[in-house]
């Protein structure tokens, strides 16, 4: 299906009785009941859009102007949770809020069914390539270990989250 629409599901899960539910906090917080189907698929459509929009201006946006600049990012980032925290206060006062929350294995199960496996393996392979480069950097410039250590633990961490979903998908199957 594709990498956002992965992340997306995330933030959502069906009910055995049907019920469709948005998780904005993800695993930390409560769960909200989505009304109707066309509310759903709406809401579904513009969280998929923030994330899109959300990884372009934080990530490209500052690679435009003279090369990459931390400050930017950070400032798009702040930008970015700010519209989401208004959006949020605006939403969800309109929802009704569940009594069921979402767990970090069910989270993970729907994103790696989103995913689908072929995405996984592409994004496990490409994480511990990067893992690789930061231990290469690693060995090779001893006066750069500390940045080293930044690819080895981040992509590190995403492989394992990344085997934990192909795990997770296989067993869900």
């Amino acid at each position: 299906m594709g990498y956002f629409e992965g992340l997306t599901s995330g933030s959502f899960k069906t009910t055995e009785d049907g019920r469709r539910l948005f998780f904005p906090w993800g695993v930390l917080g409560r769960g909200y009941l989505v009304g109707s189907e066309d509310d759903y698929g709406r809401l579904r459509k513009q969280v998929k859009a923030y994330m899109v929009v959300s990884l372009l201006l934080i990530i490209v946006a500052p690679n435009l102007f003279r090369g990459y600049n931390v400050g930017v990012s950070v400032a798009l980032t702040g930008a970015c949770l700010v519209f989401y925290l208004a959006w949020m206060g605006i939403l969800l006062p309109r929802l009704n809020a569940a009594d069921e929350g979402l767990s970090l294995k069910e989270s993970m199960t729907s994103q790696a069914r989103a995913h689908g496996p072929i995405v996984l393996w592409l994004l496990t392979i490409v994480s511990l390539v990067l893992v690789a480069g930061g231990l290469l950097m690693f060995v090779a410039e001893p006066g750069s270990r500390l940045v080293a250590l930044a690819p080895i633990l981040f992509f590190g961490f995403c492989a394992a989250m990344f085997i934990r979903m192909l795990l997770l998908r296989r067993s869900s199957v």
